[in-house]
């Protein structure tokens, strides 16, 4: 950028300097000249004259008369105190012009491009086109960008579900938590008493409260268990409203429930069984949580190794050289009703296709909903031509549905999105 400004005064500086001479130039030398010539048109006269007279054409009177005027008119353009004040008028308008513009053409020059020009090309192409080279290069867009062109996309279709669901988990990341919860509520006057939207309004509500699940969030939390008594982030939260309420025999009845869907995971288990020791010793129950999680502990490992989805994913031959090799592909597993947030994603390039790979818990977008909680979903990978995750007109994909958990299945890339 300095380069620039450093370029743009020198041309200036140039421009001046061409006119300085004109400006500045001594206007003596044109005064002596134009003397020159006025005493040489005087002579050629008065010759003129002395012929006419030698003729007979004029009188002696007549020559006296017109040589006298001669005279007088010459001493009259010769008159050398008009001729300095010329010069010095002359001298000083010079000056005065220089520095007008001096002062004033750089001014002008600078403001007039800021006002009507382009300062931000200024910056370098490398920095310009940074966002650009990035994005061409499959890399995914900050939050905030992505953010931005959610809410507009929302503006302009606010009956898309996935885009508000999708909105209040962003808010969730970002901790604005009542920006979450109106996202939710959104979402809940779209989709109607879906459990998953309950749970993540309430725990948006909750968070907006400082983590206090009274009032609003432990309404929703216990519409959500009454919808899906199994589901596990509504137990787990279901334990926490009732003990928070002084209900703790039904806050133990919500977490033993819990506790045989957490024997993989031994960080959770550990927590629900200190939770459940101290419910059960303000409800005067003996402390029984060990037993109970050895019980959990013994069942069989075959569900951990049935979780995950094997896809094998490739690309129909109608599209192939219609796609770059560097952008963007999405391979997905999502619930078959309610929400379509993915529960497992897996983020390539189409030039890794054809590819195999696992979708688990692993590979979960919220901890909340893993693949595991599921037995079929619907399997797909899509081709974004924007690098959005979200699909939009003129990607390509392939879906597959319903699938179990624990299988394999194949998926063909071979449909445009209208």
């Amino acid at each position: 950028m300095m380069l620039f400004w450093i370029i743009s005064a020198t041309m200036i500086l140039a421009a001046l300097a061409m006119l300085a001479p004109t400006l500045l130039r001594n206007r003596q030398s044109e005064s002596m000249d134009r003397d020159q010539q006025n005493v040489v048109i005087a002579r050629e006269r008065l010759a003129e004259l002395e012929s006419e007279k030698a003729r007979g054409v004029l009188t002696a009177e007549q020559f006296e008369q017109a040589k006298g005027e001669l005279e007088q008119s010459l001493l009259r353009d010769l008159d050398e105190h008009g001729q300095e004040a010329v010069q010095r008028d002359s001298t000083v308008s010079g000056r005065l012009a220089i520095a007008a513009i001096v002062l004033l053409v750089p001014a002008l020059t600078f403001g007039l491009y800021a006002f009507l020009g382009s300062p931000q090309m200024v910056v370098p192409v490398d920095q310009r086109t940074a966002h650009a080279t990035t994005a061409g290069q499959g890399e995914m867009p900050s939050v905030e960008e992505m953010l931005e062109v959610l809410v507009a996309r929302l503006k302009e279709t606010p009956e898309d579900s996935d885009g508000w669901f999708l909105l209040g988990r962003t808010y969730m990341a970002m901790n604005e938590y009542a920006k979450a919860a109106g996202a939710f509520e959104k979402l809940h006057q779209l989709v109607g008493e879906e459990p998953v939207v309950l749970l993540a309004w309430a725990d948006a509500a909750a968070m907006n409260q400082q983590g206090d699940l009274s009032g609003r969030p432990a309404e929703l939390v216990r519409r959500a268990v009454v919808l899906a008594p199994d589901n596990q982030t509504a137990l787990w939260l279901g334990g926490m409203v009732e003990e928070q309420a002084g209900n703790h025999r039904l806050a133990i009845d919500h977490w033993e429930r819990l506790l045989p869907q957490l024997q993989d995971d031994p960080e959770s288990l550990a927590r629900i069984n200190s939770l459940l020791a101290t419910a059960r010793e303000r409800a005067g129950m003996p402390a029984t949580a060990e037993k109970g999680s050895t019980q959990v502990q013994t069942r069989p490992s075959a569900v951990a190794d049935s979780s995950g989805i094997r896809i094998r994913v490739a690309l129909a031959a109608e599209f192939l050289g219609k796609v770059g090799p560097e952008e963007v592909l999405f391979i997905y597993a999502k619930a078959l009703q309610g929400p379509k947030m993915p529960l497992a994603a897996a983020r390539h390039k189409v030039k890794d296709l054809p590819l195999e790979l696992t979708l688990d818990d692993s590979s979960a977008m919220l901890p909340a909903m893993k693949l595991s909680n599921f037995e079929q979903v619907v399997v797909g990978a899509r081709i974004s031509r924007s690098g959005d995750p979200i699909a939009q007109s003129g990607d390509i994909k392939g879906e597959v549905s319903p699938v179990d958990v624990g299988t394999a299945v194949d998926i063909v890339i071979d449909s445009l999105v209208p």
